[in-house]
């Protein structure tokens, strides 16, 4: 490989590409960025996403994601949100302040567990579990007929009244 090419393949290889500047969200500066796919095996989620307050859907399938921060909830114009082929092991409570949710996609993580918080996404239509690890008590409602509305129910009637949270934009 001619040595011109490789010094091209490094410049690109250390770019970095930026939602927002840090200067943009400081200053308060709104997206107006509606639908975002992030793929290609991430490991950390950058903060300036959160900064994208009207996305309504967001794709974060196929990546390495371990964990979701609790951020997310920041993000309360979702609908759709796909986090299918991660790694992720929990879930934030804030997970329930995406009341506008609509499409769950959880498929094949790590996930053994859900916050009750999931229960008080009353609009959910959709909810992918498939190929996770799953307790059984939670696999058996979610297996059900009708298992996603059981499962929400469950989790919602789980959740303590003094527990639920407010996420602070």
């Amino acid at each position: 490989m001619p040595k011109e090419k490789q010094n091209n393949d490094n410049v690109h290889n250390r770019r970095q590409y930026t939602l927002m500047s840090s200067e943009d969200i400081a200053s308060g500066k709104k997206s107006s960025w509606y639908a975002l796919e992030i793929s290609g095996l991430v490991k950390n989620i950058s903060p300036e996403l959160w900064g994208l307050q009207f996305l309504s859907s967001l794709f974060l399938s196929d990546n390495h994601l371990t964990h979701l921060p609790p951020e997310i909830c920041k993000l309360y114009h979702l609908t759709i949100l796909d986090l299918s082929n991660n790694k992720l092991r929990s879930l934030p409570a804030e997970i329930g302040d995406l009341i506008q949710l609509r499409e769950l996609l959880l498929n094949y993580n790590c996930l053994r567990v859900l916050p009750y918080e999931i229960g008080k996404l009353f609009q959910l239509h959709s909810l992918g579990l498939q190929g996770n690890p799953l307790n059984p008590e939670l696999n058996n409602l979610y297996n059900e007929c009708n298992g996603t509305n059981r499962l929400l129910s469950f989790m919602l009637d789980s959740l303590p009244n003094s527990h639920y949270m407010k996420c602070y934009m």
